[in-house]
């Protein structure tokens, strides 16, 4: 009789042990995650801060300060729409020619109307970009490589027709002193950075869209289960991506004065390195904005120092390249790491 009674028992302890083993090795997984990912980004931030302060000359001027900031919350800025696209298993090759039509446009409109025309516009126009990827994404179900490879090369090429390879200068003093004028000695566009930093973090941390985010990049087919649009959240996700590099756009019209054709090149590698070594993960899940954010002050650095030091631009792409190799080493040592430990291996 007490046989009977105990084989229940036994197997019931059984799942319950094995229940508490696996959420013991979630754990786990999940810490070793974080101490990765912040790893990942904090380590060389330090590294290069020191180093750009012992070795550098003028590293920590007052100008080059600023430049670095304003330069660094320009492409953090393009870099939370490139987090958010990622992190639903995407990808947004056209940043840098949708800041650069944005950017543009802008320029002409705030000749034409204003700055706070301009502003709207160039905004509007990035935002558009977005939706046009997101579109060829959700219902055309283009895949998001070629989707943006080919609206790339598209946006590009509007940009020089829109220019007709001609620079246009920007007349208003108070639109190009926007991106140099200050706050209690902050340059605007890092106040206008941390500031976006805050919203991203609070929508995508605490609010559903976050939730529905980290679901559909984590699982998308279990996301579709529970009810959540997942062509939805993508549309989303793309038109945040443009919309961001409209207001960079906006920026960088502001620092440079005079636009063409040409800017922005090369700026979605520097946006998906900046992700990636701010710990969001290549195959999609939870956003890290944050570590974004400090990944773009660790490359702005890195660029500003290679420049007080004369080292040829081409050197420049050698640099970002090895940041990008060692961001997908991170990453991959990341997913690594956390494979092992949910499995029960240790080593």
């Amino acid at each position: 009789m007490s046989d009977s009674t105990s084989t229940p028992t036994t197997a019931t302890q059984l799942v319950a042990d094995e229940r508490a083993r696996s959420a013991e090795r979630a754990r786990r997984a999940d810490s070793r995650r974080r101490v990765l990912q912040n790893a990942g980004v904090a380590v060389p931030f330090l590294l290069v801060l020191v180093a750009g302060l012992l070795l550098v000359p003028h590293f920590a001027s007052g100008s080059n300060v600023t430049n670095v900031l304003v330069n660094a919350a320009i492409l953090a800025i393009v870099g939370y729409g490139m987090t958010l696209v990622i992190a639903v298993r995407g990808i947004d090759l056209s940043v840098g020619s949708s800041q650069a039509l944005a950017a543009c446009v802008a320029a002409a409109a705030v000749n034409a109307a204003g700055p706070v025309v301009g502003v709207v516009v160039g905004i509007t126009v990035g935002a558009a970009l977005g939706l046009v990827n997101g579109l060829l994404v959700t219902r055309l179900k283009v895949p998001g490589f070629v989707a943006t490879l080919s609206t790339m090369s598209v946006f590009r090429g509007a940009v020089l027709l829109f220019t007709g390879g001609a620079p246009i200068m920007i007349a208003s003093t108070s639109f190009r002193s926007a991106a140099t004028s200050s706050v209690l000695g902050v340059p605007v566009p890092f106040l206008v950075a941390v500031l976006l930093t805050g919203v991203a973090w609070f929508v995508l941390d605490r609010m559903r869209f976050g939730k529905h985010v980290v679901a559909v990049g984590g699982a998308p087919e279990a996301a579709v289960d529970t009810g959540i649009s997942v062509d939805r959240v993508l549309l989303l996700a793309y038109l945040t991506a443009g919309a961001a590099a409209g207001v960079g756009g906006v920026l960088l019209a502001s620092q440079l004065g005079v636009v063409n054709g040409s800017i922005a090149a090369g700026l979605e590698l520097q946006a998906i390195a900046i992700v990636v070594l701010g710990g969001t993960s290549m195959a999609g899940g939870r956003p890290r904005i944050v570590g974004t954010f400090i990944a773009a002050l660790l490359l702005s650095m890195i660029n500003s120092g290679l420049n007080l030091l004369n080292v040829p631009s081409f050197y420049q792409y050698v640099a970002l390249g090895g940041l990008l190799v060692f961001a997908l080493s991170i990453d991959g040592a990341q997913r690594a790491a956390v494979r092992r430990m949910l499995e029960g291996r240790h080593s």
